[in-house]
């Protein structure tokens, strides 16, 4: 799912959208508030990946301390 784009293809897609709306009748206004949503849609995927990373990054470590500890059962 990830695929980088650069600042320009990013910048294009966004002008591209925008005229897109505005031929379909949205009002500048409503563009800004469908931007507003894009934003908090954005950021709510944002923060699941980065939990969702830090949920499976905290796993690993516990996996890998407990095989120390079962290995290392002195420690």
């Amino acid at each position: 799912m990830e695929e980088n784009h650069s600042l320009e293809q990013i910048r294009k897609k966004a002008h591209s959208l925008n005229c897109q709306l505005f031929e379909e009748g949205f009002s500048p206004r409503d563009i800004e508030i469908i931007g507003y949503y894009l934003n908090r849609i954005a950021a709510s995927y944002l923060s699941y990946f980065t939990h969702k990373e830090f949920e499976d990054t905290f796993k690993e470590k516990t996996l890998f301390e407990g095989d120390v500890k079962e290995t290392y059962k002195h420690l």
